[in-house]
């Protein structure tokens, strides 16, 4: 069984591997925020517990909403028949209303089962959504007896790092700039990442094996010239031609560019210059703040440009700011102004 990790990446590819290699245990819990990695061991444990021709007999899937807690644990404790073992699986646990009485399973687990239980935690920040209790019997004991799978969400500093290894695991290879346009296209949605690639494996031609950036331009939708990554560089350059160019393109266009988005990528990228700054002030080497904070060396000349150009002080300021005007886009303190004065006011005092 894959050991007990903070690394969802690290202890998904163990488990993966694991699940491939027959390894099959006889109850998995796979839960958490980042529903990617849940779907695909689902779907991994699917293909390879039942083979094609036994699953209209050995495979049963229930969905939260449909189910009780009595009736999978009824389903999971019966023989298989005309097959050597059966696998039950419950997509959307956390529709079910007592999930956490499936405990009473432990008290005498079938060996011809595989039952898995498939729990995605809300990973909407603006909205709760109830969470498995690991203080619950139904926790402690699915760890005693078989696989606890939690399944966090990636940082968003590793996201960069994510797609190049997992466009790697495809047998491509991505330009830095296409890699942290698709990171800003998709943030840190994994399934949506996924499905950007998958598209981009498709349409390649056969004898191409390197994403551009004018690949995602034309297949994901998405601009390099009018880009929140674009408005980073911009500011972390100075350069304020360019800078209010693309806020005055924001402004005109709120539905794509919702002032929020732009925002949280702002935020995320002084954030990171200000960690920059703390790692330089403990003489941590260039090289292993670059590979500590996801920046690929690609970017590291931006980078440097950046901390000259806003020191840690300054680059405070310009955090407080954004929260300031964070807070201003979300209630009515901002008077008549638009999204687009908001941001265009942010802007100007950020490269004041």
């Amino acid at each position: 069984m894959a050991k007990s990790s903070s690394d969802t990446v690290q202890e998904y590819k163990a488990l993966r591997d694991e699940i491939t290699g027959g390894d099959i245990k006889p109850f998995y819990l796979l839960f958490g925020k980042e529903h990617y990695y849940i779907d695909e061991l689902c779907r991994l444990l699917t293909e390879r517990v039942i083979p094609p021709e036994e699953r209209d007999f050995g495979q049963i899937v229930y969905y939260g909403a449909d189910v009780t807690a009595n009736q999978v644990v009824s389903t999971a404790r019966q023989f298989p028949m005309m097959v050597s073992r059966q696998l039950v699986v419950v997509k959307e646990a956390q529709m079910m209303k007592k999930v956490e009485d499936i405990a009473v399973y432990f008290e005498g687990i079938m060996p011809t089962t595989v039952l898995v239980i498939c729990y995605k935690t809300n990973n909407d920040p603006t909205r709760q959504g109830k969470n498995i209790d690991k203080r619950s019997v139904f926790y402690k004991q699915a760890k005693k007896f078989g696989v606890v799978f939690e399944s966090n969400q990636i940082p968003d500093y590793r996201i960069n790092r994510w797609i190049d290894s997992y466009i790697s695991e495809q047998g491509l290879t991505i330009a830095p700039d296409a890699t942290a346009l698709l990171a800003e296209s998709a943030g840190t949605d994994l399934q949506k990442i996924t499905l950007a690639v998958d598209k981009l494996c498709k349409i390649l031609p056969a004898d191409r094996k390197r994403i551009t950036v004018k690949d995602i331009e034309d297949n994901v939708g998405m601009s390099r010239d009018y880009s929140a990554f674009e408005l980073t560089k911009a500011l972390s350059l100075k350069d304020s031609m360019k800078a209010f160019r693309i806020v005055h393109f924001f402004a005109d266009s709120p539905k794509r560019f919702p002032i929020q988005m732009t925002m949280a990528a702002l935020s995320g990228h002084f954030l990171k210059l200000l960690r920059y700054h703390a790692l330089l002030q403990k003489g941590t080497p260039r090289g292993e703040i670059l590979s500590q904070l996801g920046i690929n060396p690609y970017f590291a000349g931006e980078y440097e440009t950046a901390v000259r150009n806003y020191p840690a002080r300054k680059t405070m300021q310009v955090i407080s700011l954004l929260k300031e005007y964070d807070q201003k886009s979300k209630s009515n303190t901002r008077g008549e102004a638009s999204d687009g004065d908001l941001l265009k006011e942010l802007t100007a005092r950020i490269l004041a």
